[in-house]
């Protein structure tokens, strides 16, 4: 007899953060020599894609992840899960991948374990990466630091990836004009650091469940209402049209290569200034604000001025990453 709704996993729950909740307390991750350390599992339909594949997007993700603490990350361990019949070209490739991605990134693989599985228990290769690196001077103190006025600051393009995987999976073409690519952060996350000092709040990458994920999660900590506004968005013309034919919005679509911030607001000119002076982040813009609690956690403002609630997993609830 299958078990009751309430007790399995959806599709969408998040298995490691049910396991940390039944673990002792855990840290930050920093042990007294001042070391820090972050794992993420990468699961990705296809696993290979136009400007990458699962390992780029497990190097990338994960760094960031490390960097978003204020670490300077210095060495990264993978480990995967492959099915049998995986062709050895592929392995090649992903290698390749990864050894680019880790150079970008300016980290070293030390280590690398895997296993094989039968055919069809895995959709061709799953990794597991985690990053290791030593604490900065500041670390961002987290979601539940923001305050009632921040502004919320996206660094680049929101949802290409997520408009490149869902287009190459339905065969629509827009995956020729989007780029599925990622990206290493760690030196946008250290500018933002070094510019915005203590007004740095929290830094994101909105990778799967995309920008409203991300403020659902900040605003439910800090106990506020984050408020987007539509028309503010960093959204390429060309992705838009993709997402509307897949029934998807930028604000809920998967966009790691970006970066979302949440600054005080005196620092958020200084930073746009700083930001967009580089390449990955001349798009830069102030997306939205934080507010007193109300009677719901996320907003949209919409061009016409009307407001809407939006809840996190909406129409982009397919699972990219």
């Amino acid at each position: 007899m299958p078990a009751p709704a309430a007790v399995q996993l959806a599709l969408h729950d998040d298995p490691g953060r049910f396991l940390a909740d039944l673990l002792p307390a855990q840290g930050p991750g920093a042990p007294d020599d001042g070391t820090l350390a972050v794992t993420r599992t990468f699961v990705c339909d296809p696993p290979f894609f136009g400007g990458g594949d699962i390992g780029r997007l497990a190097v990338c993700g994960t760094v960031n992840a490390l960097a978003a603490r204020g670490a300077e990350p210095r060495a990264l361990t993978l480990g995967l899960t492959a099915e049998a019949g995986l062709p050895r070209d592929r392995l090649r490739q992903l290698a390749d991948s990864v050894r680019h991605a880790a150079a970008e990134a300016r980290v070293t693989v030390v280590d690398v374990h895997g296993r094989t599985v039968r055919a069809g228990d895995a959709d061709q290769v799953y990794v597991t990466a985690t990053a290791l690196g030593t604490a900065g001077r500041y670390r961002p103190p987290g979601p539940g630091a923001a305050r009632p006025g921040d502004h919320i600051v996206v660094t680049g393009p929101l949802g290409d990836h997520e408009a490149h995987l869902l287009s190459l999976r339905a065969g629509l073409g827009y995956e020729h004009h989007v780029d599925g690519g990622c990206a290493p952060l760690s030196d946008l996350i250290a500018l933002a650091l070094a510019t915005a000092g203590p007004g740095l709040r929290t830094v994101r990458e909105p990778a799967e469940g995309g920008l409203a994920t991300v403020l659902t999660e900040v605003a439910t900590e800090a106990r506020l209402t984050a408020r987007i506004e539509e028309p503010d968005l960093p959204v390429r013309r060309i992705t838009r049209l993709a997402l509307d034919d897949l029934h998807r919005t930028p604000w809920s679509a998967a966009s790691p290569g970006t970066l979302c911030l949440v600054v005080a607001p005196e620092v958020s000119p200084a930073l746009l200034t700083a930001l967009r002076g580089r390449p990955r982040a001349h798009r830069a813009a102030v997306v939205g604000t934080l507010h007193r609690e109300a009677e719901h956690r996320l907003v949209l403002r919409a061009g016409d001025g009307t407001t809407r609630p939006v809840r996190a997993g909406e129409a982009g609830a397919a699972r990219v990453l």
